[in-house]
């Protein structure tokens, strides 16, 4: 039958299908057996086995006993000659699958491990178009409440292809996790865990997806065909001032009530945008993933030992280099061979050594034994602060040693510390600020350690650095020996307290006035208009 004769049959089932049940299982007959010639030779082109399986998809809803097998016939086709079907027929069998899960005939755990196989095939349109169904599949599984059986089939069975050897499937199964991440989908510590597991495969641009991920860095590698509609449109606007005047001026009751209501949606998705680009600028996404890490000191040092192997670039090594320093400060870590694998790299000639340094200085916390880092520091002051050093280097070796000793001021020893405090009558401004931002950091920790005339008026000298390992443990709430003091004294009496109650009141009602005063010129001008129209 041609395709404009199936095209008509279709829309006449749609309107009788009781009536054209006998024409349809004629056509459902004869897919069958194209079916099985078909199998003798699938890499052949069978363009009328394709509008035959999409006009079965079509009208499968009107008879769903009859069609019962007609899904999984298609699916065990795909999953064994996946890789030797047609190109166009292999897309039609694909969007044929798609058409029944939309229409809720297909489970979801059936037909998406099948997808995620369908990524090693060597189509970048099919795995594109596998890509969006599958994000947005799992996103509308997830929209009402968290189907969580199936997030868990879904990331057991993504953990599994992580390891692929497949390099397009594996990249492809990151993007998906990652993405349904960005969505706010999946938020859980298994995603994390499944996306942490891609940085130890074998080939180096999954492993640096993965650590883009959970440096932040991964939306600017997206492919452009591979964003949602939502995210390529461009950024939503709230209402203008005619929108709200005609919203409260114009039409009807009902009319107001209901642009009323899309004015309310519209700053609602405005808001939601606008908070979350804040938070994707801060980089929370990021740290939040890396709380979510199972075991972080295994995560670290399995990125350490394939960063110290050689074997990847150095735009590699330094995302690798970023990504250890920021899960060692965050958890804390004791990561003693990371500091001195960074030691080599502090030059004022190594490639990116800022990024260096940051790493250095996010990698340092108050647990990490000061013998570790004391031969760092050493090599960071004889590379980049010494008269013969451009200021600029000075600048970055000074305020780089300012930022270790505030994280882990035991790394500091006095002559040293005098040394580099000389600096703050350079001839440079640039240079001696810095060197008095050292002295003032000093000032708090340990001014015993300055020299006298860097001290300054009322220093406390028995101000020290917390030894190695100490910590303070609260045995009562702060603050509360001011309070019996002042008991103590008679400040607090109930006179007192009534005064300060009454006070309280007045600066409640003082705030209340200036939120009042504080109002958006649109809401001010929304009353200036409400009064005109009483009048």
């Amino acid at each position: 039958m041609a395709a404009i004769d199936l095209l008509d049959l279709q829309g006449n089932i749609k309107k009788d299908s009781v009536g054209y049940h006998d024409e349809f299982m004629l056509q459902y007959r004869h897919f069958l057996a194209l079916l099985d010639v078909f199998k003798l030779s699938p890499s052949k082109e069978s363009k009328e086995f394709g509008e035959l399986a999409n006009f079965v998809a079509q009208v499968s809803k009107c008879y769903p006993k009859d069609t019962a097998e007609f899904a999984p016939k298609l699916m065990d086709l795909l999953d064994t000659h996946y890789a030797v079907l047609d190109t166009a027929l292999r897309k039609t069998l694909v969007q044929c699958l798609i058409l029944l899960r939309n229409r809720n005939q297909l489970a979801p755990a059936k037909v998406l491990p099948l997808f995620f196989r369908l990524f090693r095939c060597q189509d970048k349109s099919l795995r594109q178009l596998v890509f969006r169904h599958i994000v947005a599949d799992i996103k509308s599984a997830n929209k009402h409440h968290r189907n969580e059986q199936l997030n868990r089939q879904l990331q057991n069975f993504m953990h599994s292809v992580m390891g692929d050897d497949n390099e397009a499937a594996a990249k492809k199964s990151l993007a998906v996790c990652t993405e349904l991440w960005r969505r706010r989908v999946w938020r859980d510590a298994r995603t994390v865990n499944v996306i942490a597991s891609a940085t130890q495969h074998k080939s180096s641009r999954i492993m640096l997806a993965a650590v883009k991920f959970f440096l932040g860095q991964d939306k600017g590698d997206e492919d452009e065909d591979e964003k949602s509609d939502d995210e390529g449109g461009s950024k939503p606007t709230g209402p203008t001032k005619e929108d709200i005047y005609k919203a409260n001026n114009t039409g009807t009751r009902s009319s107001r009530k209901k642009k009323m209501a899309k004015i309310k949606r519209t700053l609602a998705t405005v808001k939601k945008a606008t908070r979350r680009e804040a938070g994707e600028e801060s980089g929370q996404d990021s740290f939040a993933a890396l709380h979510l890490l199972h075991d972080p000191q295994a995560f670290a040092e399995r990125l350490f030992s394939r960063m110290a192997g050689g074997n990847e670039k150095f735009e590699t090594r330094t995302a690798i280099m970023a990504l250890i320093s920021r899960t060692v400060g965050v958890h804390k870590l004791l990561l003693l061979n990371f500091y001195p694998f960074l030691q080599k790299y502090i030059a004022p000639h190594t490639r990116d050594v800022t990024q260096v340094l940051a790493a250095l200085v996010g990698a340092t916390h108050d647990l990490v034994p000061p013998e570790t880092l004391a031969p760092v520091l050493r090599q960071l002051v004889d590379q980049f602060v010494h008269d013969r050093a451009r200021p600029e280097v000075m600048v970055v070796g000074l305020k780089t040693v300012r930022e270790l000793c505030m994280r882990c001021p035991l790394i500091m020893t006095t002559e040293l510390l005098q040394d580099l405090t000389a600096y703050k009558k350079f001839r440079n401004k640039e240079v001696s600020s810095a060197a008095r931002g050292l002295i003032g950091l000093f000032r708090e920790l340990a001014p015993e350690m300055l020299a006298k005339k860097d001290r300054g008026r009322g220093a406390d000298l028995t101000a020290k650095p917390k030894v190695y390992g100490e910590t303070h443990v609260a045995t009562r709430v702060d603050g509360a020996d001011l309070l019996e003091e002042a008991l103590a004294k008679g400040l607090g009496s109930s006179d007192d307290e009534i005064q300060i109650s009454g006070g309280s009141s007045d600066d409640d009602d003082d705030d209340d006035m200036s939120d009042l005063g504080s109002g958006s010129s649109d809401d001010l001008e929304d009353l200036s208009e409400g009064e005109e129209e009483d009048g």
